[in-house]
């Protein structure tokens, strides 16, 4: 059996960091006691087997939304046997447990918050990106509005030309043939005979 002392510096105070130290020491069934000094850094000591004491020490370098540990100073000794479990020890004025479970609950609700964030950022770029293709798909059906514009213009020139030249050709036709008629009619005189009606009588 080992004893390991550590002084952690960072911002390990009054961010429930102590009672996660407490959590893991007994969940590896270690002894000893964690505490707060007075220039914000925290003070561990923990006795247990080598191989528990190095997890320990690897488990309570941690970082997340409320805690982090930016330097561990650790040194083992030999164990006193002093500590029949582990513990936390409050100054004079330091909150309780209560605090220190609402600090892990915050914790946790900051994590959530985060998460909840980087899911509506990731919705929204996705969104983004469907208005993006959206965005394209309406130019692309705004230039083939425009051919089709222009088509029906030149379609409909095409035909107002055509009409012109059927009515031109319309009008030819008609004084050619009554032009003909007329000419018919000067080169072969009809013979018109009277139509008698004889009454009985």
């Amino acid at each position: 059996m080992l004893q390991l002392i550590a002084i952690v510096s960072g911002r390990v105070q009054h961010v429930g960091y102590r009672s996660r130290v407490v959590t893991m020491a007994k969940t590896l069934d270690l002894k000893g006691y964690v505490k707060n000094l007075e220039d914000g850094r925290v003070y561990v000591v923990a006795e247990g087997e080598r191989s528990d004491l190095e997890r320990f020490c690897r488990a309570i370098r941690m970082v997340d939304p409320l805690i982090m540990v930016d330097d561990m100073q650790v040194r083992f000794t030999s164990s006193r046997g002093a500590w029949d479990d582990f513990y936390k020890i409050t100054g004079d004025r330091e909150t309780d447990s209560r605090l220190d479970t609402a600090a892990v609950f915050l914790k946790e609700l900051v994590i959530v918050v985060k998460d909840g964030f980087k899911e509506t950022n990731s919705r929204l770029g996705s969104v983004d990106c469907r208005l993006e293709s959206i965005d394209g798909r309406l130019e692309r059906i705004a230039k083939t509005q425009e051919k089709i514009a222009d088509r029906i213009d030149a379609a409909r020139g095409e035909i107002v030309t055509e009409i012109k030249g059927l009515r031109h050709d319309l009008r030819s036709g008609s004084l050619l043939r009554s032009s003909r008629k007329k000419a018919n009619a000067v080169r072969c005189p009809v013979d018109i005979k009277p139509k008698v009606h004889l009454k009985p009588g």
